[in-house]
């Protein structure tokens, strides 16, 4: 009998505008390799660094300068062990801007033959730019897009990030790109079978 998958719902927290995705997923994959995922999703690029907050416990990447040394290493439990008794944890990614997601198991349900696991199904709301200010600098962006006269600074900044005012204007408005988002997922599984590590 196959494993069952698991309904795991991404929610970036306080965000300006909606932004969340609804994956399906086998839950035996380790932490370090949910957060690949959440990664894909969600838009980011993995230029920082991540945890999961599950209750009193902190899941990270230990690395060797000693920054983290009080978290536990998230390549030493599966994300089955934590949302068969954490309905709800947070991923938080980096710790500069700091992006807090709300993770939310929804429930199990059987595999379907020939889907391909893990999966994007639904989801609203594009990924912010990477190190834009967090969520305060994401909304000062959009807020000052709806601007009659914007100034000159904040065309430059858009421009910066890839916008255009038009584009910040209909952000909300904006399609999110499900199929693409699948084929970097089949990717990322190939290359972790690759290496012996999904």
């Amino acid at each position: 009998m196959k494993n069952q998958i698991a309904v795991i719902r991404i929610k970036l927290l306080d965000a300006p505008v909606p932004i969340w995705r609804r994956i399906n997923l086998n839950p035996d994959i380790r932490l370090d390799k949910f957060h690949e995922i959440i990664q894909i999703v969600m838009g980011w690029e993995n230029y920082h660094l991540y945890g999961f907050r599950v209750k009193n416990k902190f899941y990270s990447e230990i690395d060797d300068d000693g920054m983290m040394d009080h978290a536990i290493s998230s390549d030493s439990i599966t994300l089955k062990e934590i949302i068969d008794s954490n309905k709800k944890f947070v991923y938080e990614y980096d710790f500069g801007d700091g992006w807090e997601h709300e993770i939310t198991f929804n429930k199990y349900i059987e595999p379907v033959e020939d889907v391909k696991y893990p999966n994007c199904v639904s989801g609203k709301g594009l990924c912010p730019p990477e190190d834009i200010g967090g969520v305060w600098g994401y909304g000062e962006l959009l807020e000052e897009a709806q601007s009659p006269n914007p100034s000159d600074e904040f065309l430059e900044t858009a421009e910066h990030y890839g916008y255009t005012i038009e584009d910040l204007k209909e952000i909300e408005k904006k399609a999110l790109d499900i199929s693409s988002i699948n084929e970097l997922l089949e990717y990322l599984v190939k290359e972790n079978y690759k290496l012996n590590q999904f």
